[in-house]
């Protein structure tokens, strides 16, 4: 992770009921790890449910220790409770990285507001892209931008500004595959690790049961069959954790981008209009309070900017 996020997070955590974009990257933190409790809980679900059909087999066949049925339960999950403890330690990890995924969705935007706060003191301060940051419509614009208005401070006056071809006809949000591929990337190290843990906890109860059963009943060879038949239900398991898991990213990475999509828009508009003349213009965003308050500090800035070096600001 990266070494600003561990220096930032415990002042996220103690702002968390106090601004909307500490509650947005603890929110995300939850979502990330809410989902792996979710699969765990529904596979573990259907596990359970097999274990019921398997306990039924057991009393017809004369389970030698067997008086009731917490009993049977009790020998079965007694290895995977030995895995609590993990389980417990790669959600907590899962929070963490989901937190640091939420970080890095708001960074740029907070870089670009922190500048804007900074700049009017430090007029000769440059605005710098973080090396990984994605949203390239959004920060390779408002690089181009922010020199622009840089030049023109020097300049004691704001001149209209032609735009570049390639941000001219830009009229909607547009899919940035840089950020996808990196956002995909993070999201699929996050669903390998929980889909492998999973498995490989819900395999153990399984192979309890089976040990358990080869070794107490009589009719080992009944027993046997039975099991070897059965086998298809852990590949369904199997199937069903790698489905769930992968279906549930997925939404959550679409989601997670609708988070910023139409704001980086937003901001590059405003950008654009601002250079070809309109200084009046400002970002207005509806729905994104996770982002407001950056927002904010570019819109003053951009009034400052209006009211001291605007042509016309003498009449202001």
């Amino acid at each position: 992770m990266s070494s600003k996020f561990i220096k930032e997070f415990p002042g996220e955590l103690k702002r968390v009921f106090k601004t909307e974009d500490s509650r947005f990257i603890v929110l995300v933190g939850l979502k990330v790890c809410g989902i792996s409790i979710a699969v765990t809980s529904i596979v573990y679900w259907f596990l359970f449910e097999v274990m019921k059909l398997n306990y039924v087999f057991f009393r017809a066949h004369g389970f030698p220790d067997l008086q009731d049925s917490s009993s049977f339960f009790d020998m079965i999950i007694h290895e995977s409770l030995d895995t609590l403890p993990f389980l417990f330690a790669m959600h907590i990890g899962l929070f963490f990285i989901g937190s640091y995924v939420g970080w890095l969705i708001l960074r740029p935007f907070k870089n670009m507001g922190d500048y804007c706060e900074e700049v009017v003191q430090n007029p000769n301060k440059i605005y710098v892209v973080d090396q990984f940051s994605t949203y390239s419509l959004f920060t390779r614009f408002s690089e181009f931008f922010f020199e622009y208005i840089r030049e023109s401070r020097r300049r004691n006056e704001i001149v209209t500004n032609s735009i570049p071809p390639q941000y001219s006809k830009i009229h909607k949000p547009v899919m940035d595959k840089i950020f996808m591929l990196h956002f995909g990337l993070l999201l699929i190290l996050i669903s390998i690790t929980t889909t492998l843990f999973i498995i490989e906890n819900t395999s153990t109860v399984y192979e309890s049961m089976i040990e358990l059963a080869t070794k107490t009943l009589k009719d080992q060879k009944s027993v046997s069959r039975f099991f070897t038949q059965q086998m298809f239900i852990l590949d369904d398991i199997v199937g069903l954790t790698i489905t769930l898991i992968s279906t549930f990213y997925i939404f959550l990475g679409l989601h997670l981008y609708s988070k910023v999509s139409g704001a980086a828009f937003g901001i590059f508009s405003t950008m654009r209009s601002f250079m070809k003349g309109n200084h009046s213009s400002r970002v207005h965003l509806v729905g994104y309070t996770h982002l407001r308050e950056y927002t904010r500090k570019l819109n003053k800035y951009l009034d400052y900017i209006q009211n001291n070096f605007a042509k016309d600001h003498t009449k202001n």
